[in-house]
């Protein structure tokens, strides 16, 4: 469509149903979206720009004749309607005659990596969007040029009703569309559109790798301490415990036993006998004997575990308890771990907007007194900020297991348990006229495994050059 046609076609999709269908009130929504577009130079400049110069001198040709009328002298005359009024916009971008495209991106690697030139220009050189988006170019035939958002955000609608990063670029059509993992949510399909998902993951947990555990009281290992305490406990009690039968059975029947033990030496004959397996006393009464072998089997079954329990604890290193799950957040917020994600992200909002249940109890461990040590400008940033100290990064499971391989994956510990997946799509204004055509696309890319072999070739370039095997980080069984 021509720049005229898009302005056109903006207007009509902001007037609203409920309002009176008078002239009136078309000129008066007219002339509120026109006074809109004043404040927005861009807007025009940009679909005049998409327009292709070849197109532009010829632009007339595009017009056709849908509907002819002449005026009589009683009556008017009309002719039969010989075409649609507005142009099908599946058919009329199916191809799109090399029109050029400002797209917004950041720079997230492994979703999208730039550089920028000397003359200025933001080049984008590798990353598994970078294949989709050079997909579509070529198979809908445009051009396209990148630019930044320009705080380094995805963003979104925020409490001031500000919309902030690329999220906003695209709401206030500064550009055509936005691509660089940007996750589908609620609060973005507000302000824009997104087309089909071309892509799900699941966010993860990722901290420091937990440390050896200090050995010095590995004697002490085998058992918890309320075991130690209860063995502790019954040692003492049981020589008291023998004595005062011995004496009852002395009162009850008159009879002395043969051989006379103090308290004394029954406590100790009971500790030497959980030291050493052995018994030094003899007993003639029945009642003695079964005490003395409960609590012998009692030592038997103790030394067993102690003994085997120590050497497997000796054998195999033990390491601090990792970070597993959201329910381990709690735990380790007492042990003094700052829990982050990145700022104006889709886990960000997740997190604020739960109503209940562990996203919420999340939510209440981030750092609100001090924002900016929980909600951090950008993934990289996060990464960071674990290996220098104790903090817990939330973030997608691809690109933490990239990073981390960068930096050597056996510094970080990542979680067994994902959570929150999300999809990803390309951001199109409101009423965009091809994301229909991009879906469209992008599905038919799905179904051919094109987006497959990028990502796998997006991967080996990274295995190659990295210090860490691809089997390390989990790339081999990824896609």
């Amino acid at each position: 469509m021509s720049p005229i046609e898009n302005i056109w076609a903006i207007i009509v999709y902001y007037w609203k149903p409920e309002r009176e269908r008078t002239p009136d009130e078309l000129l008066a929504n007219i002339s509120n979206q026109w006074e809109l577009f004043r404040n927005q130079p861009h807007l025009v400049r940009n679909h005049v720009s998409s327009v292709p110069h070849s197109k532009v001198l010829c632009l007339t040709r595009r017009f056709h004749q849908v509907w002819s009328w002449s005026v009589g002298d009683v009556c008017i005359k009309t002719h039969q309607v010989k075409g649609k009024l507005v142009p099908d916009p599946h058919q009329l971008y199916s191809d799109f005659n090399g029109r050029h495209l400002v797209v917004t991106t950041v720079n997230f690697w492994p979703y999208l990596k730039t550089i920028t030139l000397q003359n200025g220009t933001i080049s984008p050189i590798s990353g598994i969007d970078f294949s989709v988006i050079n997909s579509l170019s070529e198979i809908l035939n445009f051009t396209y040029h990148i630019v930044l958002s320009p705080d380094g955000n995805w963003g979104g609608p925020q409490p001031d009703e500000t919309i902030t990063g690329l999220v906003g670029q695209v709401a206030r059509y500064e550009a055509h569309a936005a691509i660089c993992g940007v996750t589908i949510t609620e609060s973005r399909e507000t302000v824009v559109d997104f087309t089909a998902p071309y892509y799900f993951e699941a966010a993860t947990l990722v901290s420091p790798a937990p440390k050896e555990k200090n050995r010095s009281f590995a004697i002490l290992s085998p058992f918890t301490v309320e075991v130690w305490l209860c063995i502790i406990i019954v040692t003492v009690l049981v020589g008291p415990l023998l004595y005062l039968v011995s004496r009852l059975l002395v009162v009850c029947t008159g009879e002395e036993e043969g051989a006379q033990y103090s308290l004394q030496s029954l406590s100790f004959n009971m500790y030497r006998s959980l030291m050493l397996q052995t018994n030094l006393m003899n007993s003639s009464r029945w009642s003695l004997r079964i005490i003395s072998f409960s609590w012998y089997l009692f030592c038997l079954y103790i030394y067993a575990m102690y003994s085997g329990t120590l050497t497997a604890a000796l054998a195999i290193r033990d390491y601090e308890k990792p970070i597993d799950s959201l329910y381990d957040l709690a735990q380790a917020h007492r042990d003094g771990y700052t829990i982050a994600t990145t700022r104006d992200s889709s886990y960000d909002a997740a997190f604020k907007s739960a109503k209940g249940g562990i996203y919420q109890d999340v939510w209440k461990l981030f750092n609100h007194e001090e924002p900016s040590k929980s909600f951090l400008p950008n993934p990289d940033t996060g990464i960071e900020m674990v290996l220098r100290q104790k903090y817990v990064f939330i973030n997608s499971l691809l690109s933490t297991k990239l990073k981390a391989a960068q930096r050597g994956r056996e510094k970080f510990y990542l979680a067994r348990q994902t959570f929150l997946p999300q999809g990803y799509g390309i951001v199109c204004s409101i009423g965009s006229p091809f994301k229909d055509v991009f879906s469209k696309v992008l599905l038919e890319i799905k179904d051919i495994h094109r987006l497959t072999i990028a990502r796998a070739l997006t991967l080996d370039s990274v295995t190659s050059t990295s210090n860490s095997p691809s089997k390390q980080f989990g790339v081999s069984d990824r896609f």
